[in-house]
């Protein structure tokens, strides 16, 4: 009859003694015997424990050894809880509990990054930095556009961040195809112009992703997504590049109020302008200041209908978020536009309740060092 091992894993030598062991249990001749002895114990036989040690002894180290042998699987397991923050993990979709990951009490303040899609095209990174204390959780999404750079550039800032109250979930490159190829569509033609499609369905290459991005907005209280737009947005026409046409320089809303059916409102225009007061107190030159556009996208005589289909709306009419576009200008070089966009982040996080030992430097000129690599995050 064959019998089964009870440690199969211990088996692999049964005839000698490998250096590995001899390192571990050393070259006495009675504990190479205990090894020996261990390899062959089955469901109905003992240990051929060393005669030269006394019973009381044998049993000792063979309970030691069983110990030991039932415990390694747990203390590995609360050392990558603890203990290895900032490891990173390759998956497919998003985990299921998620939710619970993000809200859990009493764990240290950590750090994981997450990625989706590894080896494809498609590959993104999540960042997850949650704080001990509990708090709002705010997702930043950067680079949907891949001539955007000021957006991405601008995230990935915040992957480093020790966060002390609260959670931030950071996509710094979200359309990974279009940033490399530095152009505004992706795959699947605009990423932004996707978030009205079913869940699950195939529809286009870029549909996993976004359903990630999707994933992600629902275990979140405030979405943020960076952009970079041509010229500067004023509610009145002043010149051809600053009028009601222009994106850059602005908070973008897609209501000023939202009802939701619990009776509650979400007030996304006075969340906005509060935010822009922040900003525009940091931002020397008034001409770079932050205004609020309400895009009235539910409105039918909207001017910006293909703006249902984004992601910001999909936040707020489908998952009930605050969710704002931030948009920078390319009307300035690339450093100020990152600066100005970090500004108004910044500011988010600090109406939102979110605290951090300490938050990306704002000053253009040290963001010029930073992106030439003479200076750290």
């Amino acid at each position: 009859m064959v019998q089964k091992q009870l440690f199969p894993w211990l088996t692999r030598r049964r005839r000698g003694i490998g250096p590995a062991e001899k390192e571990v249990y050393g070259n006495s001749e009675n504990n190479q015997n205990l090894i020996v002895g261990i390899n062959k114990l089955s469901l109905n036989q003992r240990p051929a424990l060393p005669r030269g040690m006394a019973n009381h002894q044998r049993k000792r180290l063979l309970g030691g050894l069983l110990l030991v042998t039932l415990l390694l699987p747990a203390s590995f397991t609360l050392y990558l809880k603890y203990f290895a923050k900032g490891h990173e993990q390759t998956l497919t979709r998003p985990p299921a509990n998620l939710a619970a990951f993000l809200r859990q009490e009493k764990t240290p303040p950590g750090y994981q990054v997450q990625t989706y899609f590894a080896g494809t095209e498609l590959e993104v990174k999540v960042h997850f930095l949650w704080g001990k204390e509990g708090g709002p959780i705010l997702a930043i999404f950067g680079g949907i556009h891949g001539d955007e750079a000021a957006g991405y550039l601008t995230a990935e800032r915040y992957t480093n961040l020790k966060i002390k109250k609260g959670t931030l979930i950071i996509v710094p490159r979200l359309n990974l195809p279009a940033i490399q190829r530095k152009k505004r569509h992706g795959l699947g033609g605009d990423m932004n112009r996707l978030f009205h499609l079913p869940e699950n369905q195939k529809l286009t290459p870029d549909a996993r992703v976004v359903d990630l991005a999707k994933s992600m907005i629902k275990r979140a209280d405030y979405v943020l997504n960076l952009h970079q737009a041509d010229g500067f947005y004023s509610p009145t026409w002043i010149s051809q590049k600053r009028n009601p046409l222009k994106f850059g320089q602005c908070n973008v809303i897609d209501v000023p109020n939202f009802d939701l059916p619990n009776g509650q409102r979400l007030e996304l225009k006075k969340f906005a302008q509060e935010v822009a007061h922040r900003a525009n107190s940091r931002i020397q030159d008034p001409h770079y200041h932050f205004l609020v556009f309400n895009t009235n996208t539910d409105n039918k005589k909207t001017h910006h209908a293909e703006q249902r289909k984004s992601l910001t709306y999909y936040a707020l009419c489908e998952q009930h978020k605050i969710a704002l576009g931030l948009e920078s200008t390319k009307n300035c070089s690339l450093p100020q536009a990152v600066s100005f966009l970090t500004t108004v982040v910044n500011s988010v996080i600090e109406e939102v309740g979110i605290e951090t030992e300490q938050l990306p430097q704002e000053n253009p000129l040290i963001v010029t060092q930073i992106l030439r690599g003479e200076r750290k995050l």
